[in-house]
């Protein structure tokens, strides 16, 4: 027969297939029982006296209902769920049947297999959690090449100025062939005071220019002629 953690492991639903029949019986039985039995009948099946007696009023008949008070009544669980009219004795052959039939333990082989899916996925998820917890490394700054922009200062010298060394004669030449007799007369028509201060003011201004410098020449080699 089974023990009381075999009837903790079994499967949970609505064994009744006449639900007045389980009804009349379950509640007739239980209620004709001892004292001793109702709790030895509440003990093994893990049950409350509520569970039962709302049973008495839906008819419903669970697989540790059913079970514990055949065990204990030595009645046929087919009696119960309402399949069977006779009550006929209950035995293993019975019991392993009844068993089969419903389908109401677990096999050993899928109780580990739903075991070791269990810690699988536990495992996973323990594995995600510690994921989630485990500080992320900073990622390695990207290189950032740099480009070191080299300005090339182009420097456009100034062309020089090339003096050509006959300018100065050539524009001494110029000023001499044209402007010499006017100049003549100019110079010749200031006095020595005025002349003085014209021939200092152009050595003032000979080194502005080649043409001041001409000029300052001409002038000069017109008061020492």
């Amino acid at each position: 027969m089974l023990t009381e953690k075999q009837f903790a492991s079994l499967k949970k639903g609505n064994l009744s297939v006449d639900t007045q029949k389980s009804m009349d019986r379950i509640s007739l039985d239980f209620k004709a029982a001892s004292s001793g039995e109702k709790a030895k009948i509440v003990a093994l099946s893990g049950l409350t006296r509520t569970t039962f007696y709302n049973a008495f009023q839906k008819g419903t008949a669970s697989p540790r209902m059913v079970l514990s008070m055949s065990q204990l009544l030595g009645v046929s669980p087919y009696y119960y769920t309402g399949e069977s009219d006779e009550k006929s004795e209950m035995n293993e052959e019975v019991l392993s049947n009844f068993l089969r039939e419903k389908q109401l333990i677990i096999s050993t082989r899928k109780k580990a297999g739903k075991a070791t899916e269990m810690k699988a996925t536990e495992m996973k998820a323990a594995g995600k959690k510690a994921a989630a917890k485990k500080p992320v490394k900073d990622a390695a700054p990207k290189k950032t090449e740099r480009t070191e922009s080299v300005e090339t200062e182009i420097s456009v010298a100034p062309a020089k100025t090339t003096k050509d060394k006959n300018s100065s004669d050539e524009i001494l030449m110029q000023i001499s062939i044209e402007k010499n007799p006017k100049l003549q007369k100019a110079v010749a028509s200031l006095d020595e005071e005025s002349a003085v201060l014209l021939f200092r003011a152009l050595i003032r201004k000979a080194d502005a220019n080649d043409n001041a410098r001409a000029l300052c020449d001409v002038i000069k080699s017109c008061l020492l002629s």
